[in-house]
């Protein structure tokens, strides 16, 4: 039997943010997508680093929505929470440029 080939969408400004929404993207300087490794811009991980703030500052969010929701029992924390994580995410997404392959440079190397 052949192995069938896997079919991947080209890499857009939505694949991007989603393959990096669960981790710190900062951290490194290299993204692989579709088993192949790209090296990101000077621009982009900067990008990468107030997105990074961003999620620390709803960390916060979330601490203190914890803390009030079990000291006032008050389910509008948990609502307030939930909206400003929804702005958050959003805003981090229109930070990325349009273009994110213009970003990212082909290094040549696959991963396994």
């Amino acid at each position: 039997m052949s192995k069938k080939k896997e079919t991947v969408a080209p890499l857009t400004r939505w694949q991007y943010f989603f393959k990096v929404l669960y981790h710190n993207a900062a951290a490194t300087t290299e993204f692989t997508y579709n088993k192949h490794i790209y090296r990101k811009s000077d621009e982009l991980q900067a990008i990468e680093q107030q997105s990074a703030r961003i999620n620390y500052v709803l960390l916060l969010a979330l601490i203190v929505m914890f803390l009030l929701t079990s000291r006032y029992q008050n389910v509008w924390a948990v609502v307030i929470y939930f909206l400003l994580v929804i702005v958050g995410q959003i805003i981090r997404y229109l930070m990325l440029p349009k273009d994110i392959r213009a970003h990212l440079t082909d290094t040549g190397r696959k991963t396994r």
